[in-house]
């Protein structure tokens, strides 16, 4: 595969890889607005210049422990099915070229004997490559398969929901 653009982030210390088109800002740690009719995986709502765009929790997606949001926090907005979203980083590390393998093809990256999927259960059906950045392993995702677009979309009619009932 012929490297292309990505953007790492980091989630615990590991290190995760999305298609750097399919990013548009990256912002520091600001307060979001929970909603607490939200659907499981949002966190709330972020404006973002009078435009409110919900925020869903990857650390949930990845089965991650919760974690108070801190300043060195980075969000990042992102398209994914055609929506706006955003999503909580530990660390935006850089926008590098990356050559990613197939995840059933990267027996080489792992300790012998080690399958990739038992190493990430349930998550394989998310992840569509792995790649190597200073000596780490890079999970990389497609987008549109992380935030499921029926998550994503009931998100987004609660955001609708709540702006018409009172403002925000």
């Amino acid at each position: 595969m012929s490297p292309k653009p990505f953007l790492i982030f980091s989630l615990d210390d590991r290190l995760y890889a999305l298609p750097a088109e399919d990013v548009k800002h990256i912002i520091r740690s600001v307060t979001i607005t929970p909603l607490p009719d939200g659907p499981d995986l949002m966190a709330g709502i972020l404006n973002m210049g009078g435009r409110f765009i919900p925020v869903i929790d990857i650390r949930k997606q990845f089965n991650l422990p919760s974690k108070t949001l801190l300043l060195s926090d980075r969000f990042i907005i992102a398209e994914a099915c055609g929506y706006t979203i955003a999503f909580i980083a530990d660390t935006v590390e850089s926008v590098v070229e990356l050559s990613a393998k197939p995840l059933d093809a990267s027996n080489a990256i792992f300790p012998s004997g080690m399958e990739p999927a038992s190493l990430f259960p349930g998550m394989e059906k998310f992840i569509t490559g792995v790649s190597h950045q200073h000596n780490r392993t890079v999970l990389i995702y497609d987008v549109n398969s992380l935030f499921p677009e029926t998550e994503i979309r009931l998100a987004a009619d609660a955001l609708k929901s709540k702006q018409t009932q009172e403002p925000i």
